[in-house]
């Protein structure tokens, strides 16, 4: 009796934790337009929707990439979903990102992989090989652009941390992921995987989370322009900063899609780059941006979904690195 009071008193703090973070964002995002409202009104706008249209365009193919190499890893595991199902997974659980604790979306992922038959298991440890991969990569990215060219007196102190963050990318090796992944696993009672990538697949799915990131990078700093000037250099800088936010929101945990948090980082990085009130401009957009991107995407997955109730096991893919291994309830 005491631990489940115990256990359901947790539950209830956690919860409380999640809706105070989550109504301290929306708090944060308020307090940031009310303080440049003035200048929100005064400001002279230069709306270009060429740029707008191509910047939801880059966004678009940023995550059509990403989601072929999730797909790449998730049938080397095992789990065989053709793209279009699992196109209509990928962004259908993406509107469950807005849930706090960010684990909503990768809950919604493994039930809709497994209308298809794959198991949870299999989905559930796609995902941390996606998010380990992808994040590693978008934070030695932003670190190696801040390193170079960061200014003011927070960079100069951060500088040596930032140039060590290209280190991280040894965490990548095959051998590490796989005893990561399985002490995790052994923790949750659930089989262990068998991870047989090679460095050299390693760095070409690593070139691949790359060209996510600069593609995703160059769609935000579209975006920008579409609201303001944008010279080639800051063009690079809106990039890494896009990077460098994104990731700190994610890791944030507590907000949905890193509410607030990301909003915070992007005013901080931008605000050297252009006047004020552009920056606050430019975070709370590309929040806007995203998210209606993702409803689009979302409400085609949808529509797509409720037109194909088949469930057809896709075909068996050939030279997949990933293999799990048999474990004593998979042999029923």
């Amino acid at each position: 009796m005491d631990r489940d009071h115990t256990g359901q008193n947790r539950s209830r703090l956690k919860r409380v934790v999640r809706i105070g973070a989550l109504l301290l964002s929306l708090g944060f995002l308020v307090a940031l337009v009310s303080v440049q409202w003035k200048a929100l009104q005064a400001y002279q706008w230069q709306f270009r929707p060429q740029f707008l249209f191509l910047s939801c365009v880059g966004l678009s193919l940023a995550w059509l990439l990403e989601l072929s190499i999730w797909r790449f890893l998730l049938a080397g595991l095992g789990g065989q979903l053709r793209w279009s199902r699992a196109a209509q997974t990928w962004f259908l659980s993406n509107l469950m990102r807005y849930i706090p604790g960010n684990i909503w979306q990768f809950l919604g992922m493994a039930e809709l992989a497994a209308d298809d038959g794959v198991s949870r298991f299999t989905t559930f440890a796609s995902i941390a090989l996606h998010q380990v991969l992808s994040t590693t990569v978008g934070l030695v990215l932003a670190a190696v652009y801040f390193a170079r060219n960061g200014q003011g007196g927070l960079f100069d102190a951060i500088r040596p941390f930032l140039w060590l963050a290209p280190f991280s990318l040894l965490l990548c090796q095959p051998r590490f992921l796989e005893w990561s992944l399985n002490l995790l696993l052994r923790v949750l009672k659930r089989p262990l995987i068998r991870v047989t990538l090679t460095w050299g697949q390693i760095w070409l799915i690593l070139l691949g989370y790359l060209g996510v990131w600069l593609i995703m990078g160059a769609g935000f700093a579209l975006l920008a322009a579409s609201i303001t000037p944008v010279t080639p250099q800051q063009f690079a800088a809106l990039m890494a900063s896009w990077a460098a936010a994104y990731v700190i929101g994610y890791l944030s945990m507590l907000t949905p899609s890193g509410l607030g948090v990301r909003e915070g980082v992007l005013v901080l990085l931008l605000t050297p780059m252009f006047p004020p009130p552009v920056p606050t401009i430019i975070a709370i957009s590309a929040r806007l941006w995203m998210t209606a991107v993702e409803v689009g995407a979302g409400a085609i997955a949808l529509i797509t979904r409720t037109h194909s109730r088949r469930s057809q096991p896709a075909g068996a893919h050939a030279g997949l690195p990933l293999q799990r291994e048999p474990a004593k309830d998979d042999l029923a």
